[in-house]
This record gives structure tokens, C-alpha cells and sequence, in this order.
């Protein structure tokens, strides 16, 4: 009998260990990470799955519903090394070069601000808000047994209350509680010289730095001995990923083959009624069948309908964006997504996804001619929400608030990529900018009546939020943040700004008065929103269904009359939804 080769792609039985005999250093070493970040291990990552990795996995899978047997499956692997991949692009993870000649990686959207320690080779990188300080050390010329007193030193310092220590070999590891926050020091010695670092945080930053500070530990190499040198290389958990892919894609095609099968129209309460662990799929109540003559234009005159689907996930951490999501009925539910549900001939039907992606993200699939939007952007963006809303006079709703309005945002700009590729429309410059323009001219053409102007400036207010909170956390010196396809947050923060003042800077001069847009930019803002908005409808005219006509701009413009400004309160995004939300 022919002896078979183990497949380390393979889920079901008997793939975990030729799984793990496949990855790489640096991929055990990400598993780990990823361990660290979710709250299950607290040891080294040096890609040695010990006991205590062991056990750390059996409670990773425990805490997910599956066999606790302690052994990495793909689905195991594809889910750590994600979460940790995400959050290094989060924090922006990269080397800290010091003098020092040591070899360490940090979060350099986190601690964006550097100036020399005096008296040493080292440097003290800081946060924003001073909330979280970093400082290096190289001590030359220290005693044979420096490292012993430097441990005495700070074990038994009167600003610090040890809670972990570890002493080993050359070096020292404390971590505990100093002056009402926290700690972590790592000192080594060789030779005559110490090397090490002391991290410290507020007790605000804890929850994300207990993770954080084990990552950067992780990390150190004092005297450069890295047990991962070279480019980090994924090759295993891409390839898991790239198949997990085209599962879901596979997926989503037979959940919409079965709704597109039934018979008559498909209504919500319908798709309310289908197989949960398929998903739900959704189509307007008015949706008419694809004409099976193989037309563009349905017998009401409209083109062809969207179905909205949202495939439950796989980890329970994401169930609650799940079940939010197709409680609100999310995807249809938004108006400008609503509006162009029937109006244009699309020459194949467009489909909007909600699913877990293994990533912070929302794109445009074009094989499968599908808007996606992954639940960890849900989750994402709901934390964000939580920390903005801190001492609102209603935390909840201001955090459902901005997330309602931000992934409104989301799908208007992966819609315009969708129509760029449906519609074969010219992107003569940045296709993502031109997509930012797109989601705001959709915006501010209002297309439900029912909200007034300052309605949906509130929308472009939180949604330009979102982008200067991600532009605050992406300073320092990494100069390939330049190369990325998108513009840079910051850009993107006042081009929203600029096109909402732009179109009708007498109701929104506040947003120039109170200085969050230059005047010399200002200047220019009235005529960009002008000519971007004409250009837009230019291009969208030819595709038009015949039942619809553009609604005349000139009516649209004035639809809505100013309303009178209230004073914000206590929290900066407090809105009380009839105001100016820029505060004139």
C-alpha cells in the first residue's frame, strides 16, 4: 500500500501536527504572538510550542467550541497569526534603531515621539499623550556583577511594586506597578556592557499594554542574537488564507444560488426564515427576478436588484457584529446603498457581504462582483467608538452612532469601486481618492429626504473622525506609509472636510472659523466640490435605468435649510440631532 503524504492544509483529523510541521519560524513565532494578544500565553514567542503554548492553544480552542487538543489546526493558525498580523498593522510594528546596538521591534503608531536619554546611547520614545513612555539603556563599562546590582536597584526601588520577576542567566525581567501605573523592565548584560529598556504606561492604557509590552519583550535582542533573523516570511498561513478565500467565496455563491432559486420575490421576513448556518440573504421587498431573457432592465424598469447576504462567523467573539448586523439589516438599510438598488443597468448583478475575513477590512471582489464588509471592522470600529464616547451623556448611542455612520462611509467607497469596475467608468488619477469623492457626492445628494443637511454633515463629521484618529496613530519616519494606494489619513481627513464646507461654506464657515480647515485650502474648496460633483454625475448619467431621472441639483442644494447651532457638551462628539454638527 502506497505510503500517503500528510496534507498540512487539511482541518479535519490528523492535520494539526503536519500543519505545524510546516510553518516556518516566524510563523510558530506569529501563532504565539497571537496567542499573547488574545489574552491565552504570556510567555515567550520563540516559535517552541511548549506546554505552556500547548495548553494556551487548548484554551484558544475551548474558548471557540472545538476539541481542546493542544495541537495547531489551519483554522487554529489562520485565526492567531491573523490577529496578530492585524494588530501589528494597527501599531504600526516595526525596528527601533538606536545607538544602543540593540535589536528590537515597537509600536511605532504608538510611541510616535523620540528624543535622545541623556547620559546614555539610548532614547525615550513616547505617546502622543505622554500615556505610554519607552526608554532604552546601554550602560558601558559596568562592574561583572552590574546586572546583579541594577536588579537590586529596581526590585527593591520605593516606586515600584514587583508583581513578576524573572531572573535568569545575565538578565532580568520586572514588571508591576510604579506611581499609579504600570511597568516592565528588561535589562541584560555581556561583557562589561548593560543593555535593556523600561517600559512604563497610565493605568488608561493597561488593557492594550499588557499585551503590548510581552509583544516588545518578545522582540528584544539586546546583543543582536535574534532567533528569527532574516525577512520575516508567511508562506503556509498565506496559502491557509488564500484558501480559506476561496471557501467563503464558494460559500457565499451557494447561499445566493439557493435564494436566487426560489420562486416569486424574496422578501426580508423570506430570508429571515433560511438556514442560519448558510447565513441570510436579503433583497428589497420590491425586488423583481433577473428577466430570464437574459435583459439588463426588469419589466418595472429598473436594473438589476443587489442581494445582501451575511454569513454568520466562526469565532464568537465576532457573533454579537453578526447578529447586530442582520438585526439592522445593515446592508440594505442604508440609503445610499438603497438608492442605487435598481437605478443603474449593471451589466451582472452586484452583491454586498457581511462575513468574518480574518482581517480588519471592507473591499470589492471583482470575480464575484461582491461589496465585503468583514465583522472585525465592525469590531473595530466599535471599540474606537467606545473610546471616543468616554464621558458622553450616552456612551451607548454615541458608539452605535459612530459606528452606523462610519461603515456608511465604508460601503459608499467600496460601492465606488464596484461601479468603476460594473459600469467601466475612467478613474483618471487615484482610484481610491476617486472613491472618497464618490461616497461623499452620494452623501450630500441626499438620498432620503428625510434627512435634513446637518443630518448627513454629521456623517462626514465621524467619518473624517475615524480618519484623523487612524492619521494621530500613524506618525514617525516610516516613509513606505507614502507608497500605500490609499492617501494618507490625514489627507483624506480634510478632503471630507473640504468638500462639506465646499458645498456650502455659508452653513459650514465654522469648520474654517474653528481652524479644522486651513483658509489657504478653504479657498479652493467651493469649486472642488463643484467640479468633482458635476464629473460624477457626468459619469453616472449614461448608466441610468429608465424608470429613473437625476433628481435636479439645483433643488437638491436647497432642500434642506440651515438650522440654528447649539454648544456641544462634555464630550466633543456629542450631537443633539438638529444642529450644525461642526459647531459654527
Amino acid at each position: 500500500m502506497a505510503q500517503t503524504q500528510s496534507n498540512p492544509y487539511a482541518v479535519g483529523p490528523g492535520a494539526a501536527p503536519a500543519l505545524e510541521g510546516a510553518l516556518n519560524i516566524w510563523e510558530r513565532r506569529l501563532v504565539q504572538e497571537g496567542l499573547i494578544l488574545l489574552g491565552f500565553y504570556n510567555g515567550f514567542a520563540d516559535g517552541n510550542f511548549s506546554k505552556r503554548t500547548r495548553d494556551a492553544i487548548a484554551a484558544f480552542q475551548t474558548k471557540r467550541g472545538r476539541p481542546a487538543t493542544g495541537e495547531l489546526t489551519a483554522v487554529d493558525g489562520l485565526a492567531l497569526g491573523s490577529a496578530a498580523l492585524s494588530l501589528r498593522k494597527k501599531l504600526g510594528w516595526r525596528s527601533l534603531d538606536t545607538a544602543t546596538g540593540m535589536r528590537m521591534s515597537y509600536p511605532a503608531a504608538l510611541l510616535t515621539n523620540r528624543t535622545p536619554n541623556d547620559g546614555t546611547r539610548g532614547e525615550v520614545v513616547k505617546s502622543g499623550d505622554g500615556h505610554v513612555s519607552m526608554m532604552t539603556v546601554a550602560i558601558p563599562d559596568a562592574a561583572p556583577d552590574g546586572i546583579d546590582q541594577l536588579y537590586g536597584q529596581q526590585l527593591n526601588a520605593p516606586t515600584n511594586r514587583v508583581t513578576y520577576k524573572l531572573r535568569r542567566g545575565n538578565g532580568f525581567i520586572l514588571s508591576g506597578e510604579r506611581q499609579g501605573g504600570k511597568f516592565y523592565a528588561r535589562f541584560e548584560q555581556q561583557g562589561r556592557e548593560i543593555r535593556g529598556y523600561d517600559l512604563i504606561w497610565h493605568n488608561d492604557a493597561d488593557e492594550m499594554m499588557q499585551s503590548v509590552s510581552v509583544l516588545i519583550s518578545n522582540g528584544f535582542y539586546p546583543f543582536g542574537d535574534s532567533a528569527s533573523d532574516g525577512q520575516p516570511d508567511y508562506p503556509t498561513l498565506g496559502r491557509l488564507a488564500r484558501i480559506a478565500e476561496q471557501g467563503a467565496r464558494q460559500h457565499g455563491d451557494q447561499a445566493e444560488t439557493r435564494a436566487d432559486s426560489s420562486s416569486g420575490r424574496e422578501t426580508s421576513a423570506a430570508a429571515n426564515t433560511a438556514d442560519r448556518a448558510n447565513g441570510l440573504v436579503e433583497r428589497q421587498s420590491d425586488a423583481l427576478p433577473p428577466p430570464t431573457d437574459g435583459k439588463l432592465v426588469t419589466s418595472d424598469g429598473k436594473g438589476l436588484r443587489f442581494t445582501y447576504q451575511y454569513l454568520p462567523p466562526e469565532n464568537p467573539d465576532l457573533r454579537y457584529a453578526y447578529q447586530w448586523a442582520t438585526d439592522t439589516h445593515l446592508l440594505s438599510r442604508i440609503p445610499e446603498v438603497d438608492g442605487l438598488d435598481g437605478m443603474l443597468v449593471f451589466p451582472r448583478p452586484l452583491r454586498y457581504v457581511a462575513a468574518q475575513c480574518g482581517m480588519v477590512n471592507a473591499f470589492y471582489t471583482k470575480d464575484k462582483g461582491a461589496v465585503v464588509l468583514c465583522y472585525e471592522l465592525i469590531d473595530s470600529i466599535t471599540k474606537m467608538g467606545s473610546a471616543l464616547a468616554k464621558g458622553a451623556s450616552d456612551p451607548k448611542a454615541l458608539t452605535v452612532e459612530f459606528v452606523r455612520n462610519n461603515l456608511r462611509f465604508i460601503l459608499l467607497h467600496e460601492s465606488g469601486h464596484a461601479l468603476i469596475d460594473l459600469l467601466d467608468l475612467p478613474a483618471v488619477g487615484r482610484e481610491e481618492d476617486s472613491v472618497d469623492q464618490l461616497a461623499a457626492v452620494l452623501l450630500l445628494s441626499n438620498a432620503d429626504k428625510r434627512e435634513s443637511r446637518n443630518e448627513i454633515a454629521r456623517v462626514l463629521q465621524l467619518s473624517a473622525t475615524w480618519f484623523k484618529v487612524n492619521a494621530a496613530g500613524t506618525k514617525g519616519d516610516d516613509v513606505r506609509v507614502f507608497a500605500d494606494e490609499h492617501a494618507l489619513d490625514a489627507q483624506r481627513y480634510f478632503n471630507i472636510l473640504c468638500f462639506v464646507y465646499g458645498r456650502d461654506p455659508e452653513n459650514f464657515h465654522g469648520i474654517v472659523d474653528q481652524g479644522l480647515l486651513p483658509k489657504e485650502r478653504a479657498v479652493r474648496c467651493p469649486s472642488e466640490s463643484a467640479k468633482i460633483t458635476r464629473s460624477w454625475s457626468r459619469l453616472l448619467l449614461p448608466h441610468f435605468a429608465p424608470r429613473f431621472k437625476p433628481r435636479d441639483e439645483a433643488s437638491a442644494e436647497t432642500a434642506a435649510a440651515p438650522l440654528p447651532t447649539a454648544r456641544q457638551e462634555r464630550n466633543p462628539l456629542e450631537w443633539d440631532g438638529k444642529s450644525n454638527p461642526f459647531g459654527n
